[in-house]
């Protein structure tokens, strides 16, 4: 099967995230040509390019508009060449009056990703024919049955980075020391690019238990300020594959994933690419992970933080079930799996 994808890709946020994860698979089986934003465009907040060059299937084939609605320049191959699908991944972000021009030379079938999780007021995005839309959960298809018919609407969950295929203390002390961590002390660990405020949670925590633990809170900033670092928190900076993520995660006790409420519909793209790390995540009560649930371990407020992280590391069953439910999720939406049920999509609309 001959795919084209309109995509971020090889960067720092969700749409990417899920772009790579069942892209990687596609491309085994398949003919994939990804068409990416030019980096000079793709400047806003979300969009840090991680440290990694494009592989030979990407094209940086569009310009990202400054906002919804402004024109662009794509790359013409798009119309040009023969696919049999174009999967559009991050609508909004895309030149939508240079594709509504353009979606009739391209005879591929054409499925929709969709991400964001508030309806855009911008009318002309709805004007875009699609054979199929995809979306995570019953939320957004709820959402989504306003402005699309019923029948074009699938959900497909979001993907999982693969399960660690070996994960235990040899494993810790390997990536510590690569990593020139402790291997004596307890590691809580966080990354991203998240305001510092939804920080403050975790580095109360760590006051609160540094004189009861040998412990210290490191955490890996891909962008924006850093917190002050102490004797019990370091604070590193860089944008790493995942493939160097995850021996961050190896090497960590716990991960405390910061994130803030939003009004908005929204899944954590974070959290489905560190499940599989096998490492607790410590995580907010918040909308990103509303249904979630044994996966992880959720907090209602400071004190509830500080009784959960403590039972944590002193209770290992405790540790053991969480771990097991986020391996059984993580491994029933494998990217593997989720890349498959697309396929399974573009068949069934091919043959329509």
């Amino acid at each position: 099967m001959k795919i084209a994808m309109m995509s971020r890709w090889n960067a720092t946020c969700g749409i990417s995230a899920h772009a790579e994860l069942v892209g990687r698979e596609w491309v085994k089986k398949n003919d994939l040509t990804v068409f990416a934003p030019t980096l000079e465009s793709a400047t806003d907040w979300h969009h840090n390019p991680i440290e990694k060059e494009d592989e030979e299937f990407v094209i940086r084939g569009y310009e990202q508009p400054e906002r919804i609605g402004k024109t662009g320049w794509i790359d013409e191959r798009l119309w040009k060449e023969d696919y049999d699908v174009l999967v559009i991944q991050g609508l909004e972000l895309l030149p939508i009056p240079t594709l509504l021009e353009k979606f009739p030379k391209i005879n591929a079938k054409k499925v929709l990703v969709w991400h964001v999780g508030k309806l855009p007021i911008y009318k002309e995005l709805y004007k875009l024919n699609f054979d199929a839309i995809v979306c995570f959960d019953f939320r957004f298809e709820n959402m989504l049955k306003g402005k699309y018919p019923e029948g074009i609407i699938s959900i497909i969950p979001y993907p999982c980075h693969p399960v660690a295929k070996v994960k235990g203390d040899s494993d810790k002390k390997r990536a510590r020391n690569e990593l020139g961590i402790p291997c004596e002390k307890i590691i809580l660990f966080s990354f991203g690019k998240q305001p510092l405020f939804e920080y403050k949670d975790y580095l109360w925590l760590v006051n609160e238990l540094k004189e009861k633990y040998d412990l210290k809170y490191l955490v890996l900033r891909s962008y924006g300020d850093l917190p002050p670092e102490s004797e019990f928190l370091e604070v590193r900076r860089g944008r790493p594959e995942y493939e160097e993520i995850y021996k961050y995660l190896y090497a960590a006790d716990i991960f405390l994933l910061p994130k803030s409420e939003t009004e908005y519909l929204v899944v954590s793209s974070t959290v489905f690419q560190c499940l599989g790390a096998l490492t607790p995540i410590v995580v907010p009560e918040v909308r990103y992970v509303e249904l979630m649930d044994k996966e992880m371990v959720k907090y209602k407020d400071r004190e509830d933080l500080k009784e959960k992280v403590i039972r944590l590391i002193g209770d290992e069953e405790l540790k053991e079930e969480v771990l097991r439910h986020a391996e059984q999720y993580a491994r029933e939406n494998s990217a593997k799996k989720i890349a498959n049920k697309f396929i399974s999509l573009f068949e069934d609309i091919l043959r329509r």
